[in-house]
């Protein structure tokens, strides 16, 4: 499959990138510093732009299957970038979009405490990425938003858990980046999860 990935230079990003080319598929990573994405394969081509931008996106996308997002960051960029998204997908007739969130979004999920220090601590990133996945469940596409556990460097173990739609989330659960990478790039190949959020840990 054309896959087109976002956020391909930070730390999940590259294995998303790493590990999609392994598994033969065709990689396009828009990317704001291409010299950052030290890869070099016959299947990955690197489209220099911003997330934020709908042409940029637009060029990236046509011929792609599904989008891959990663991206993080402070400011309002996962809420304008998933405009662009959106608009860009329906401007190049993409349908499947997979991105990564995070447990700390899920606020009626986390006990009391731990829902004040990340809301102290992560307010403006849990508002940012509020707005982005609304953006997302309020279009037409077939959209996966993956609430990941806190996030480690570690290898991966091939063997992530999904969470039952009630769970409680907590500080204590943690997954690998590799883990993750993996995930997302089943769910955007197969269809899986269509429509839904899902959280996922170690």
């Amino acid at each position: 499959m054309n896959l087109v990935v976002l956020g391909a230079t930070g730390r999940s990003g590259h294995l998303v990138v790493e590990q999609a080319l392994a598994a033969g598929h065709t990689v396009t990573a828009l990317v704001r510093s291409p010299q950052k994405l030290a890869i070099a394969n016959s299947n990955l081509r690197v489209v220099k732009g911003e997330v934020t931008d709908t042409s940029a996106l637009a060029s990236a996308l046509r011929g792609a299957d599904a989008v891959i997002s990663t991206l993080g960051g402070k400011g309002p960029l996962i809420a304008d970038s998933t405009a662009a998204i959106v608009t860009a997908a329906g401007q190049t007739g993409v349908r499947r979009v997979v991105v990564l969130s995070s447990w700390f979004v899920e606020r009626d999920r986390l006990d009391a405490v731990t829902r004040l220090l990340t809301g102290i601590g992560m307010g403006g990133v849990i508002k940012d990425k509020t707005v982005g996945e609304q953006l997302l469940r309020q279009s037409d596409l077939d959209w996966t938003i993956v609430y990941a556990s806190l996030l480690s460097d570690g290898p991966a173990t091939g063997s992530p858990a999904v969470l039952p739609e009630n769970a409680n989330r907590s500080m204590t659960q943690r997954i690998s980046r590799a883990d993750v990478a993996a995930w997302m790039i089943q769910a955007a190949t197969s269809g899986q999860q269509s429509r839904r959020s899902v959280g996922i840990t170690g």
